[in-house]
């Protein structure tokens, strides 16, 4: 699982192949540049040692020990340029990596999001994704950031450290050397320690996330009623369930770190006695043994990397398996691959033997059939949970029905590409969103080549446009965080006007006018009536008045249309409609 998810960082990291070969350049000769000055040590003291016979003077043919310890010096203090040159270089790089890494995983991330079945939003919450696309995403910065070089200069210092420890003497790369499993299998152990423990602290993230969320959209609700105690007491309780789950993850890097570093010792004790009695007995010679003491540090202690290697690793593949999670999510609606035309669409909508359960198995139609004729008015009453919102879910395909077939203009819906069927549908929800722009952004959201002419045409259509005249910045005045700035029924009357200026061939209000005063809503009513001559409208509502105007009614009930007719025709039937419009109306209390 873990190999799946760094493939798919790596196929990430690849977009930039060039940045990560440089980078990977630059870690190598950066580290390279970090062991040769211990080697130059051991000729400087070979220098003072043997002088005119030293290795400097048999290769540079210097005789002058003072100009052999020169010629060390400018090697060193250019070793040491270049290595912060190197270093600078590869962390630029690396970090470059790592934010192009994050920019296509949340950009990935998102759309994939964008593309899953809503059914995948009623599993999760708001705070658990966005705990993934901000939280989890981040996570990676410091992994790409640090763990490729650490790798790199990781294994080249094994290499050439190890080479020169078998140049010197095998026996003494065999004991600085004889650590080394003990010091692997203790990351390997922890490695598969760590990977249960970052999954929990991932969770109880998300969680909390989630929490936090939750309750900074109803702050209202917690403020009116006086719960802020009870909400502070439930903060800190899941707040205390990631503080314990981290504590935990401390706890074992804690332990990790000791005993690697005890492995470290170990290996640094032995090619120090060992190399010193070589040295003792002529078998070494003194720079040998310098070179020895100083690189034994130097190829030992990176080891102790492998803790910052193993904890960042863990923490990358428990924020992959979420993102991996999101991106691989199975959908199970896909459109269809005959378009036709939207501004030859007429607006004929039919459902035939419709059956539809959501996926929790709550069945709610089992044999739903009814057409609504192109440029009509129809309307869907009935009481909450008999089903009228989800007939509007069912034909823009947010869900797929389970039986029967749903048609426009007589072409099944399943038949058409998703986003072909949506252009020709304008829906204006109960559940208003608006964008943190200004409320011509709002108004002409999706339709974003919409001319000045138009958006004000259709706020005036949608009874917006006084309120609008009368805000500081008119048109270009900013709404706020999903329209804060805004009352509801103003918010409401923007999203009319947005669905106006898409002028699609098919309307669907759902509860559209539920936050705005009778008077409004009377002038809405007539713009409407108007929009209705050349269009399909579909009305959803509780509120009777709404919809008396509409042609047909269908009055829904226990997941079945349980009747249907024009406002007069059903009061003179004197059922379910009639009983709902005396309620309403104030003839029975």
């Amino acid at each position: 699982m873990k190999t799946k998810q760094m493939i798919l960082l790596w196929r990430y990291a690849m977009v930039q192949k060039s940045k990560v070969v440089l980078a990977t350049a630059c870690s190598i000769l950066n580290k390279i540049c970090d062991i040769v000055p211990e080697i130059l040590i051991g000729i400087a003291i070979d220098v003072v040692v043997n002088q005119r016979h030293s290795i400097v003077a048999r290769i540079f043919h210097i005789d002058n020990p003072l100009h052999q310890l020169y010629l060390v010096a400018c090697l060193t203090a250019i070793l040491w340029i270049l290595e912060s040159v190197f270093e600078y270089w590869y962390l630029i790089l690396w970090r470059d990596v790592a934010h192009g890494v994050q920019h296509g995983l949340r950009r990935d991330t998102y759309a994939s999001l964008q593309q899953l079945d809503m059914s995948y939003y009623e599993r999760t919450t708001t705070g658990g994704l966005l705990t993934i696309l901000q939280d989890d995403i981040n996570q990676l910065e410091q992994f790409l950031s640090e763990v490729p070089n650490a790798v790199l200069q990781l294994a080249v210092n094994i290499v050439v450290m190890g080479a020169i420890f078998f140049y010197i003497s095998p026996v003494i790369a065999f004991v600085t050397l004889l650590p080394i499993p003990f010091v692997l299998g203790t990351a390997y152990y922890f490695q598969h320690r760590l990977a249960y423990i970052y999954g929990d602290v991932r969770e109880s993230a998300s969680s909390l996330g989630s929490h936090m969320a939750s309750r900074l959209l109803g702050m209202i609700t917690i403020r009116s009623y006086v719960t802020e105690s009870y909400e502070n007491a439930r903060l800190a309780a899941e707040s205390m369930t990631y503080q314990e789950a981290y504590q935990k993850l401390n706890r074992c890097n804690a332990a990790y770190i000791p005993l690697v570093r005890m492995g470290v010792l170990t290996g640094f004790i032995l090619s120090m006695l060992v190399g010193g009695y070589y040295a003792l007995q002529g078998m070494l010679s003194i720079s040998s043994y310098s070179v020895v003491v100083f690189l034994t540090q130097r190829f030992l202690w990176p080891f102790t990397t492998l803790t910052s290697i193993t904890d960042l690793y863990e923490r990358a593949a428990a924020s992959l398996r979420r993102i991996s999670g999101i991106l691989h999510h199975k959908r199970t609606i896909f459109g269809g691959t005959h378009p036709i035309a939207v501004q030859e669409i007429k607006g004929s909508v039919q459902f035939e033997r419709v059956a539809f359960a959501y996926s929790n198995g709550t069945k709610l139609f089992t044999n739903l059939s009814f057409a609504i004729p192109a440029r009509t008015t129809v309307a869907f009453v009935g009481a909450t949970g008999s089903g009228k919102s989800t007939i509007m879910k069912l034909l823009l395909r947010f869900y797929d029905i389970q039986e029967g077939v749903i048609k426009l203009d007589n072409k099944a819906i399943g038949s058409l590409p998703l986003d072909n069927l949506r252009q020709a549908i304008a829906l204006v929800s109960q559940e208003i969103y608006l964008v943190d722009g200004t409320i011509r952004d709002n108004i002409t959201y999706g339709t974003f080549d919409a001319d000045f002419e138009a958006v004000v045409q259709a706020a005036k259509m949608a009874e917006a446009h006084e309120f609008i005249m009368n805000l500081p910045e008119g048109y270009e005045t900013l709404v706020g965080e999903n329209g804060k700035n805004l009352s509801g029924g103003q918010r409401q009357r923007i999203s009319i006007a947005r669905a106006m200026v898409k002028n699609p061939s098919i309307f669907i209000f759902d509860e559209a006018t539920s936050a705005v005063d009778n008077e409004t809503e009377a002038a809405i009513q007539r713009s409407l009536a108007t929009l209705g001559n050349d269009h399909t409208m579909i009305l959803i509502a509780h509120r009777l008045s709404t919809v008396r105007h509409a042609h047909t009614i269908f009055v829904m009930g226990n997941g079945e249309i349980i009747e249907s007719g024009s406002h007069d025709e059903l009061l003179r039937k004197n059922g379910s409609y009639a009983n709902l419009w005396r309620i309403q109306t104030g003839e029975i209390i």
